[in-house]
């Protein structure tokens, strides 16, 4: 665990954002300490129905949260066109990205946000969740028991 909580500022108030402002919180080691959207009535509006504690900022503004030097990690809910621009812009700012799925519309702009968290020294990780559960390693497990199924050539699922 960090040392000290890894401060999260949110850019956007789309409603996925409110299940992850309840999962920050419980978080031992994160602290909700920003949210920006397009205009200041927003974002407040956002952290008032979220409830961020009283020392969370909120912006008018995506640039001014990430200029704030406060802020460790940005989670990006926005819709998955934006997600190359600013996810890229992001990383140029040295913050670590929490990126909700899906992570890009073509490989190609994966790629140029991988490029870009390498070169900047920062970390990505998707909103999918299912891949860091517990659950899914003990899946993996008994999946690829070759006594009780031999071995596994084809596994088609629906991700709804």
């Amino acid at each position: 665990m960090a040392e000290k909580p890894i401060r999260f500022g949110i850019i956007g108030c789309a409603e996925i954002a409110r299940k992850l402002c309840r999962a920050i919180t419980l978080a031992p080691n994160a602290e909700l300490s920003a949210v920006a959207s397009r205009s200041l009535d927003k974002a407040s509006a956002f952290a008032k129905a979220n409830n961020f504690p009283p020392s969370a900022k909120i912006y008018g503004s995506y640039e001014e949260l990430l200029d704030d030097p406060e802020i460790d990690a940005v989670y990006v809910p926005l819709p998955t066109s934006l997600h190359v621009k600013w996810a890229c812009f992001i990383a140029q700012k040295k913050k670590h990205i929490l990126l909700e799925k899906p992570v890009a519309l073509k490989v190609a702009e994966f790629d140029k946000i991988v490029e870009a968290c390498e070169a900047n020294g920062v970390q990505i990780m998707d909103g999918t969740m299912w891949i860091h559960n517990p659950r899914t390693h003990k899946m993996k497990e008994f999946l690829n028991d070759k006594e009780r199924f031999g071995e596994l050539k084809n596994v088609s699922s629906n991700f709804f």
